[in-house]
């Protein structure tokens, strides 16, 4: 809701959006407002009192549109208005002047100018979780609202809202997401947490289940070594190869069943039964191609019943 200028009886209507300028005068052939004539009024309020037709006096310029000159001996010593003071409403060919000893234009009037694009971008944006620049924009089209009474708050705030919506999911997703993952002592790399870890993220000493009859790994669930477990890596070393070419499952195979055989004295011999056994995790031409170069060896025992390392002290 705005407030729009209320002329008073016998004043000529006033331009639509009217906003007076300093020097502005009403013209010396208008009466004066009646005494308690409220100017400015609410843009959806009727007046309380009709608005009588305009009538020039006799004298006057024929248009009140057109700026008039002062009429002999106006403006007197002391007076706020000088022979340069512009009369009437403003015209084709008149400056837009406002009064002096007439209320001013009110300050915090609502907005009415165009909308903000920078609002607007700020608010498609956070439909978008394009967050950063959405808080961006938003700010700067609070600023321009502020300063150049434009329209679009409400878009502004919204496009924050939904940056600051879209931050607590990915908050939340990443939090969800990290819960079920396995954690490691920063002090000895051990696993402290069972839960999920990658395949090829196992290091030496980390003990899990290994899936029964699995031709094929991605991710395992990892466990404290004093927690049971039917799994435990105990070697990791490099395969050559080209990176650009796969060497093929034989190959790497064989390569690795000799790496891990000659690297199983780590092995605490006291603890390994005859059912256990020593196996191997290799990559697969896409991890090859991906960057995966290592070859992991474990020894697993076919029942999760292992308590403790299987590694020597």
């Amino acid at each position: 809701m705005g407030l729009r200028f209320n002329p008073p009886p016998g004043w000529p209507p006033a331009p639509e959006d009217f906003v007076p300028q300093p020097g502005w005068q009403p013209h010396p052939s208008w009466p004066p407002p009646p005494p308690g004539w409220r100017l400015w009024v609410d843009d959806q309020q009727i007046p309380a009192q009709a608005e009588v037709p305009w009538a020039a006096q006799p004298g006057t310029p024929p248009s009140p549109w057109q700026p008039a000159g002062p009429p002999p001996g106006y403006g007197t010593a002391g007076s706020s208005y000088g022979p340069a003071a512009e009369f009437g409403y403003p015209g084709s060919l008149g400056v837009p002047a406002a009064p002096t000893g007439l209320p001013a234009a009110p300050t915090g009037l609502p907005l009415r100018g165009k909308t903000s694009g920078w609002a607007i971008a700020s608010f498609v944006l956070g439909l978008l979780c394009i967050v950063l620049l959405s808080v961006i924009f938003g700010i700067v089209a609070l600023r321009r609202i502020k300063r150049l009474g434009q329209r679009g708050w409400g878009l502004a705030v919204a496009g924050l809202a939904l940056s600051a919506a879209w931050v607590v999911v990915i908050v939340i997703v990443i939090v969800l997401a990290h819960l079920g993952n396995a954690t490691r002592s920063p002090a000895t790399g051990q696993i402290t947490h069972s839960g999920n870890l990658n395949a090829f993220s196992l290091a030496v000493g980390d003990c899990f289940d290994n899936p029964p009859g699995a031709t094929s790994l991605t991710s395992v669930t990892a466990i404290p070594c004093s927690q049971a477990h039917n799994a435990q890596i105990y070697a990791k070393f490099s395969l050559p190869g080209s990176i650009l070419s796969y060497p093929g499952n034989t190959a790497l195979t064989r390569t690795a069943t000799n790496g891990c055989n000659a690297r199983a004295s780590i092995l605490d011999k006291s603890k390994i039964t005859s059912s256990m056994t020593i196996r191997l995790l290799i990559p697969l031409a896409q991890s090859w191609l991906d960057g995966q170069r290592t070859a992991t060896c474990m020894i697993a025992n076919p029942t999760s019943n292992v308590t403790s390392s299987l590694l020597n002290p």
